[in-house]
């Protein structure tokens, strides 16, 4: 979040990435509540907040992913920076490529 708190990049991002984010925070790394929320408000710091309706459907193995490339799509973003396995797969849509956090910083540093 460096990047885009530097304007290097345009972070775009939704309630229910946030909320997906938070819920992890929570149950996969244990932090407490405080952390969670100031976790959460510095990527809203940073971030174009979009509204995704939740219609859309493109990854099959594992629709909860599918408001990540829809939050993309709206926001009007080239890249997805993401490591979940099903979203990797799928690799790009409608020209938004999919990179691991590694990828994207060789991307963007060089």
């Amino acid at each position: 979040m460096a990047l885009a708190h530097d304007g290097v990049v345009q972070s775009v991002t939704c309630a229910a990435i946030l909320d997906e984010f938070a819920e992890k925070l929570r149950d996969k790394f244990a932090f407490e509540e405080e952390r969670v929320q100031q976790a959460v408000g510095d990527i809203r710091a940073c971030s174009e907040m979009v509204t995704v309706p939740g219609a859309f459907r493109v990854v099959a193995a594992d629709p909860d992913d599918d408001v990540v490339i829809e939050c993309a799509l709206v926001g009007g973003a080239s890249i997805v920076v993401n490591g979940d396995r099903h979203l990797r797969a799928l690799g790009q849509y409608e020209g938004i490529r999919v990179l691991s956090a590694s990828e994207f910083l060789l991307s963007v540093l060089g």
